[in-house]
């Protein structure tokens, strides 16, 4: 059984789950700086509305920047800011942390892999950190608009082997194997590691559309990797202003290409 989530804010968390979803992605930098006061109050409603907010949470780090790959970097810098948001953020339910960040992570030169070390360093102590709490950390390659290391879910595969952490998978997005002409095929090939899928319309850039049966996009291809799939999925894109009739529009979707039971209705 796959289940349906919506990618938004803290204040969308009400739309997203009146509009049908299983769980609402939201974004951990936001929730991690909430002043004590507002995070208590957004704990207990989300402890009121059933836990709805588990179980994913997206981008880890608030970083916009090339920073691991950068002279000088140390993987501690980041430990206390990484400590607190894990801890804080699997109390409103979210135990599983998707790791995309991509400039983050960008290689500032060519010469810049060869201190690779230093990377999977750092996501060993991410993943013994969020191991901590319960929680497991999701690599996500993303496409060479948005960085230039770990583009397809082979090269992710190859990093993860390297940090070796029992909590540390990997996820697959439509629009990063669209960008980096990887085949769908990954997806089955690597289902071993692949915890979790986002889905939106591939081929705009910057925006990130709402896919629809409508937007002549054939995703069958990549929905077909699904088969036998027992993860979460999230509707990626960019924040509808109907969330009712963007909910409706992705279940629609994969009821379309025959994807198994997915959302509440």
């Amino acid at each position: 059984m796959i289940k349906l989530g919506g990618f938004g804010f803290i204040k969308d968390y009400d739309r997203i789950r009146e509009a049908g979803y299983d769980y609402a992605e939201l974004d951990m930098p936001e929730i991690e700086a909430l002043n004590e006061k507002e995070f208590e109050a957004f704990r207990e409603h989300v402890q009121e509305t059933g836990g709805f907010a588990g179980p994913t949470g997206a981008r880890i780090l608030p970083i916009t920047e090339p920073k691991v790959f950068v002279p000088g970097f140390k993987e501690t810098d980041l430990e206390s800011y990484i400590r607190s948001s894990c801890a804080k953020n699997a109390e409103i339910g979210i135990k599983t942390i998707l790791f995309g960040n991509g400039k983050f992570r960008w290689l500032v030169d060519e010469d810049s892999i060869r201190h690779e070390e230093i990377f999977v360093s750092f996501m060993r102590m991410l993943c013994d950190i969020a191991g901590e709490n319960g929680q497991e950390i999701l690599i996500e390659p993303l496409g060479p608009r948005y960085s230039n290391y770990m583009n397809t879910v082979p090269e992710a595969a190859r990093v993860a082997e390297l940090v070796d952490r029992p909590n540390l998978g990997l996820m697959a997005d439509i629009r990063h194997f669209v960008w980096s002409g990887e085949s769908f095929e990954d997806v089955t090939k690597y289902s071993h590691l692949v915890r979790h899928i986002h889905i939106d319309f591939p081929l705009s850039y910057p925006e990130r559309k709402y896919p629809s049966v409508r937007d002549g996009y054939n995703y069958g291809p990549f929905l077909a990797q699904l088969e036998g799939f027992e993860g979460t999925l999230t509707i990626e894109a960019d924040v509808p202003q109907d969330w009712m009739q963007a909910g409706k529009d992705a279940r629609e979707l994969l009821n379309h290409y025959g994807v198994d039971q997915y959302g509440r209705q």
